[in-house]
């Protein structure tokens, strides 16, 4: 992948992108989720700043049976045929509804209920992480999580609260956690540490 030069390539990739969130009903989120492309690389691509590497291509071709050939042919319309991808069909309802169940408990919440703000906003940060950004693609620990989200986000958590708020989103599909290798643990850990990550393409 590399900066695009040829402005007219650059429109041309940006519009198969487009016009795969039409056919697919996918938002651009989706999309890179249920083919393993990351968002940050399709925003690029869709942004015109951006080339897919050969392999994003395929990711981004294969799973609607579209070949390469015809991805850079401009006279060729992409057609998606929900009854031949009910893998597709079953993704965009998992999809949709955690979207919407997300949207909604951003609007439930409300400082009337007595909520402290710094609590309510750890909670919606790391939602933002789970949901809406490329952070859990690579495996992360809390302590690395602690460093990161002060360092880069100006945002401090301590790892007893980073792990109630994780511990919410485990087993629902995007977030997992595996237990950190043994060879690798530091000599003072006294709790079993865990690597948290995200799946690239959720389980039906």
């Amino acid at each position: 992948m590399g900066k695009l030069t040829d402005h007219e390539l650059a429109k041309f990739i940006s519009k198969r992108v487009i016009e795969l969130t039409e056919v697919t009903g996918l938002p651009l989120k989706g999309l890179a989720t249920f083919t393993g492309i990351s968002y940050s690389t399709l925003r690029s691509a869709k942004n015109e700043s951006l080339s897919l590497s050969l392999d994003s291509f395929a990711r981004l071709c294969s799973p609607f049976s579209i070949h390469l050939s015809d991805f850079f042919n401009p006279e060729i319309k992409f057609t998606v045929d929900g009854n031949r991808l009910p893998e597709l069909v079953k993704f965009k309802e998992a999809f949709l509804d955690r979207a919407n169940s997300f949207k909604s408990l951003e609007m439930s919440v409300s400082p009337s209920r007595g909520i402290n703000d710094e609590l309510r906003r750890q909670r919606e940060f790391v939602a933002r992480m789970i949901y809406t950004s490329d952070y859990f693609h690579t495996e992360k620990t809390l302590n690395q999580m602690v460093l990161d989200f002060e360092r880069e986000h100006q945002i401090q958590f301590s790892k007893d609260r980073l792990t109630v708020l994780l511990k919410k989103y485990i087993g629902l599909e995007l977030l997992d956690k595996s237990v950190l290798p043994r060879t690798i643990r530091r000599p003072n850990d006294l709790r079993r540490p865990y690597l948290y990550f995200r799946r690239s393409i959720p389980n039906f």
